[in-house]
């Protein structure tokens, strides 16, 4: 293969110019490409693998790390787990029809402070609402409220500005 390779004009031509030089210059030349390949090898191979190295152990550390943090707070883990089920479960008051949302829409905008003007169904699952004259800042928050708590969504909304500062006229289409 070595011979093939002496075979081909543009490397027998550098193999010519490499014997004509004096023997000094012969093995600075020798000498430079030692370099150069010990380079590539350093900075194509070596240099690579080892950041590889360092990158994988760091990761496999902090997997250790938080491994050990999660078996030693185990128990407070599981207690959190277990109340936000157990929250879910019971203290979510989702309503399964139209009926049970008007009466979780009235009763949650009592709690609230607001006061319906007027309301109706809308449909076998939702309901419109229209409030007049209410802070804009208690509508934002019941309105919240019904979506984390209930899971109530706000079909549709429109919202005017009222005669006082913020104060709002609101006109909604909840769903569940």
């Amino acid at each position: 293969m070595l011979e093939r390779l002496k075979e081909q004009p543009a490397i027998s031509k550098l193999i010519t110019q490499y014997d004509q030089l004096s023997r000094r210059d012969q093995q600075a030349l020798l000498v430079l490409a030692v370099a150069v390949i010990l380079a590539l090898l350093y900075f194509a191979v070596w240099r690579p693998v080892t950041e590889f190295e360092q990158q994988a152990e760091s990761a496999r550390e902090n997997a250790a790390e938080r491994l050990s943090w999660m078996q030693a707070n185990q128990a407070a883990i599981r207690s959190l787990a277990g109340a936000s089920a157990s929250q879910q479960a019971t203290g979510s008051d989702k309503p399964t029809d139209g009926r049970a949302l008007m009466a979780l829409v009235t009763r949650s905008a009592r709690e609230s402070g607001l006061t319906l003007q007027r309301f109706e169904p809308s449909g076998d699952d939702a309901i419109r609402v229209w409030l007049d004259g209410v802070p804009y800042s208690g509508v934002a928050a019941w309105l919240e409220k019904l979506n984390t708590e209930n899971g109530v969504v706000i079909d549709q909304a429109a919202m005017d500005r009222g005669n006082s500062p913020g104060l709002v006229s609101v006109r909604l289409t909840l769903a569940i």
